[in-house]
């Protein structure tokens, strides 16, 4: 499921990310990544407080505060890792995250439905009540940033010394 996400991003980040000349070519899998991260710690979050209606209305509106909660986070974040300037970040996040919220709505209910995405399959992947540093999403995190290159010192997992490495 994670897999599929990130390719929903991939494919919704192509314009807005990749063909961009403000997002450097060295960073591109970095701010999908970002992208991705982004929405699900906000989920996770929200499910872990369980406010999972929350998740339901930022699918429905991308005016919804939990929406725009996740393109500042997510804009603020490119900005700092990545030195995106603060107009291009804004545009990429304004254009990116509504783009996804509503392709994973779009998935519907059923698996087999256009993308395949079911919000309580995500949300029960994020781990249920246990929070945000639960291992659900940690292992999700680590999976899918050692298949972007992100496993920078080659130890399994993506943390901080990843990012530090990124850097020299």
């Amino acid at each position: 499921m994670f897999e599929q996400l990130t390719q929903l991003i991939q494919q919704s980040g192509l314009q807005s990310v990749i063909n961009n000349p403000e997002v450097p070519n060295e960073h591109n899998d970095a701010v999908i990544a970002e992208a991705q991260n982004s929405i699900l710690s906000t989920f996770s979050q929200l499910n872990a407080n369980g406010e999972t209606q929350q998740v339901n209305e930022a699918l429905e509106s991308a005016d919804h505060p939990v929406t725009q909660n996740i393109q500042q986070n997510f804009a603020g974040n490119i900005m700092e890792k990545f030195g995106i300037n603060s107009a291009t970040a804004t545009s990429i996040a304004a254009t990116l995250i509504p783009t996804v919220l509503n392709a994973i709505k779009g998935g519907g209910g059923a698996s087999g439905a256009s993308g395949g995405f079911n919000i309580q399959d995500i949300l029960s992947s994020l781990g249920g009540n246990s929070g945000f540093g639960s291992g659900n999403i940690q292992s999700s995190i680590n999976n899918i940033g050692g298949k972007l290159g992100l496993d920078k010192d080659g130890d399994g997992d993506v943390d901080l010394n990843d990012i530090t490495k990124m850097f020299r």
